[in-house]
């Protein structure tokens, strides 16, 4: 027994790994965290390890995906070991006296490589059978091409490394003929066992070697130090050209991001990141050794400060169409904040247009007195998306178009307004005469096909250092960012039917052909609500009458010298459904620069604009509507059929104090909405009724937070409608409609 853990402790490979734990801690770090996705231990809520077990690539599922992730993991295996050995060979120098000294150090430093491919092929195995109801056949060509993909990047590098280093000595790695491996491990019977532990310097090492033997290293006392120092500089000469070779490639391919040939999946695109992070800071620490760190910190302090006082390091994600001239740009003060919302002859004009849109939908609607819909639809992806466009299509279906003939308002957050959006584009389309017969179930492919391919591949070759891509719209210059990118995907995949400015839906909303959509993203500056409309939304920020914080801004008044109306509407969604890090906070043409982020952060529901603008109209909805009808569709129920609680154990008792704020964000929305809801209406006079259809009743039904949907997931979403709740729910809307 105690043979058998001395043959393990001097065995090359475990020695490698406790050298990652001591010295190596980084690139140990990036190792963890692909095992904590693949184990669906992090990232599972968001959906990230979905998105390495059903690539897609050029939107299919197929072998040419899972090559290029391979092909990726082989690039990030190679950057390991090529950090490792710059940082970790010197630390055994019985390597410069063996044949080939990187691939044997790259042969012994396999064993994590080896562990992450064996758990992900399960893994990923298994989600492909249960998730995306793949055959067996085509899970066994997704294991190859993944291994045939790792195999051929392992390949390409060993042709570059192959000559790095030959034995000075002798020209294989036998041992010496009359030497038993293992009987040399205990030599000394009278040493004590703890002396093993050690002399750590001066213990032999067991490696794998040639044919994949295991071979004991040699003594290179016999070596001048300053010769091995000199190999091994040589060596890290190689790594690094080999590097730059590699990390030039990868961000070459952002020249190419507009075909779909060079297309990386985003799984690929995470681990490409990861990769380029890895040389990177290797090339760094080779160049500067222990300098290096510091010098890291110390950029980073350094590119902060310019990115404050010069436009260098701001990485700025434009509102496409916006004018962005210096001269024109709006000073962001309290004065400018409480001038524009004071301004009369702004909330004369917004006041007489929202009573004339309000005019126009009565006109409309058959009844004397019928019910307003206003639709309030939840953030949260795709899957937010689908089920908002599911809901609407269904509820039209079943009441034979009452529901969208009666809607007169939407708002909320992220996906969700961008189902809505879509859906209410076709009814534009259809009202018009220039759609083409086509089932909602065409619609709704669309609407859940990836999007997150473009934003990864932009984000890991092109945003992380330098911006260089630059495009033009409406004779106004924008940076390629990938924002920009999951716009271009959005339009892609929905083939360009949102692909307008703002002004477009102006006339359709003022005639009532369309519901009036009103967009809040959050301004991360000082937390104020953004408006943003085709129409004047002055009439909302004045309903705050009395305050003086001005929670709400116009968007059309405040941005009224930047062409407002010219904004790109894909823009003005994506400044609705910016999800922290995923995408860009978008930045705004005013002094100094605000940043506007996910509307989420404030009002995930609409709620808040909801009351807002029935507070400002209620005296015309008292007297020309029967009530009001909230029709809510939530990517997750309030509280959840099989909500259950835990003891708070010690680790919670650290984290929750921090962790509370984003794990019951959702539900702190909820209560404060509850109860302004239920405050509001007891000073309305005329009814309020809330009808919900919530996608996830129970934690069981979990559908990650993602802009990437598997075909499980999709079907959970769909059948989702026919639920016994939900069927109350289309109960109580048809009577509410029809009674």
């Amino acid at each position: 027994m105690f043979r058998n853990l001395l043959l393990i402790r001097d065995f090359f490979p475990f020695r490698l790994l406790i050298a990652h734990l001591k010295y190596n801690f980084f690139g140990l770090f990036l190792w963890v965290l692909l095992f904590a996705i693949v184990t669906e231990t992090t990232g599972s809520f968001f959906g990230v390890p979905f998105l390495f077990f059903s690539p897609e690539y050029q939107g299919e599922v197929n072998i040419w995906s899972f090559l290029l992730l391979g092909f990726s993991l082989g690039g990030f295996s190679m950057a390991f070991n090529t950090y490792s050995y710059a940082k970790l060979g010197p630390r055994f120098p019985f390597l410069v006296v063996v044949s080939i000294p990187f691939f044997k150090f790259c042969l012994n430093n396999s064993l994590l490589p080896l562990l992450f491919i064996i758990i992900y092929l399960f893994n990923m195995s298994v989600f492909q059978s249960n998730e995306e109801l793949a055959f067996i056949s085509d899970i066994i060509l997704f294991n190859l091409s993944f291994i045939g993909g790792f195999l051929s990047f392992i390949l390409l590098s060993i042709l570059y490394f192959f000559p790095l280093r030959k034995n000075r000595d002798k020209d294989d790695d036998e041992p010496d003929h009359n030497e038993s491996l293992i009987a040399s491990i205990t030599v000394n019977k009278n040493e004590k066992w703890y002396n093993y532990f050690r002399t750590e310097t001066k213990r032999p090492c067991y490696y794998i070697g040639k044919k994949l033997r295991i071979y004991k290293s040699r003594s290179v006392a016999h070596l001048d130090k300053e010769l091995i120092d000199q190999i091994y500089a040589h060596n890290r000469i190689n790594v690094v050209v080999f590097e730059v070779i590699t990390l030039v490639s990868f961000l070459g391919m952002g020249f190419f991001r507009n075909y779909t040939f060079f297309e990386m999946p985003a799984a690929m695109s995470m681990i490409t990141l990861l990769t380029i992070l890895s040389m990177l800071l290797s090339a760094f620490l080779a160049w500067f050794h222990r300098w290096g760190y510091p010098l890291i910190v110390g950029s980073i302090f350094l590119m902060t400060y310019l990115s404050s006082v010069t436009p260098l390091f701001r990485y700025t994600s434009y509102a496409i169409g916006l004018d962005y001239s210096e001269q024109k740009r709006v000073p962001y003060t309290v004065e400018q904040i409480a001038a524009n919302g004071e301004e009369k002859s702004e909330l004369i004009m917004s006041n007489h247009a929202i009573n004339e849109i309000l005019l126009n939908w009565k006109s409309k609607q058959s009844e004397v007195k019928p019910k307003l819909i206003i639709l309030n639809t939840s953030g949260g992806g795709s899957r937010s998306a689908l089920w908002t466009f599911t809901v609407l299509s269904n509820c039209d279906s079943i009441t034979n178009c009452a529901v969208s003939n009666k809607l007169q308002l939407i708002t909320g957050a992220s996906g969700g307004m961008i189902g809505a959006a879509y859906y209410r584009e076709i009814l534009l389309r259809r009202k018009m005469g220039v759609l083409k017969t086509k089932s909602d179930l065409t619609y709704k492919q669309n609407i859940s096909k990836d999007l997150l391919n473009k934003l990864a591949f932009s984000a890991s070759t092109n945003d992380l250092l330098i911006r260089y891509k630059k495009f033009k719209y409406n004779n106004h210059s924008y940076t390629h960012e990938r924002g920009v990118a999951f716009e271009q995907h959005l339009h892609q995949n929905l083939y360009n039917y949102l692909e307008h400015p703002l002004e477009y839906y102006k006339e359709f909303e003022k005639e009532s052909i369309i519901p009036l959509m009103i967009f809040s993203p959050t301004i991360i500056n000082d937390g104020r609500r953004l408006l943003i409309s085709s129409q004047n939304l002055s009439f909302l920020v004045a309903a705050r009458a009395g305050s003086s914080a001005y929670e709400n801004i116009d968007y059309q008044t405040f941005f009224k010298r930047n062409n407002p109306s010219e904004i790109r509407f894909s823009t003005v969604l994506r400044a609705n459904a910016s999800f922290p890090f995923i995408m860009p906070m978008m930045t705004m043409p005013t002094k100094p620069e605000i940043q506007l982020m996910d509307a989420g952060i404030r009002d995930n529901y609409g709620g808040k604009v909801t009351i807002d603008y029935l507070f400002a109209n209620s005296k015309w909805i008292e007297n020309n509507t029967s009530g009001v009808i909230i029709l809510e569709t939530r990517d997750t129920k309030r509280v959840l059929n099989d909500e259950s609680y835990h003891e708070i154990n010690l680790m919670d008792k650290i984290t929750l104090p921090f962790g509370n704020i984003i794990i019951n964000f959702p539900h702190t929305q909820d209560y404060d909405q509850e109860q302004l809801m239920k405050l509001c209406s007891k000073s309305f006079k005329f009814p309020v009724d809330v009808v919900t259809f919530n996608l996830r009743e129970r934690k069981e039904e979990r559908i990650s937070l993602s802009w990437r949907l598997t075909k499980r997931e999709k079907q959970k979403i769909e059948q989702a409608f026919s639920s016994a709740e939900n069927k109350q729910a289309l109960k109580r809307l048809t009577s509410l409609l029809f009674h």
